[in-house]
């Protein structure tokens, strides 16, 4: 998952870099509030925790859709019809990403 935050001052999305799974584990990474850089207008600002957002990476779900299709080519020449199950590894992918950034969207952190 990506998270990411908008610039006041340009409306554009500026990436935060961190590996946060959480709320919380970026609040104990970064603190409750930390400066951001837009790098379109050059602007720092001083966000809180619960103003970051997440949204779903797209090259992970990318990744399960090729491991998928590779997975379900060797199954499909060993064992036949019975191979199309390696067809639900980018569906897993796909629902493990959107639930880590329900999860992420959903909990906030009591302001201080």
């Amino acid at each position: 998952m990506n998270l990411y935050t908008d610039c006041k001052s340009c409306k554009k999305e500026v990436r935060i870099k961190s590996y946060a799974v959480t709320r919380p584990d970026l609040q104990m990474e970064k603190g409750d509030d930390f400066n951001i850089n837009c790098k379109n207008c050059g602007t720092f600002e001083k966000k809180h925790v619960n103003d970051i957002k997440a949204k779903p990476n797209n090259f992970v779900i990318l990744i399960g859709i090729v491991i998928g299709i590779v997975v379900t080519f060797f199954l499909w020449t060993i064992f036949g019809a019975i191979g199309t199950i390696g067809a639900v590894i980018p569906i897993l992918f796909w629902q493990q990403e959107m639930k880590a950034t329900k999860s992420f969207n959903s909990y906030t952190i009591k302001r201080k």
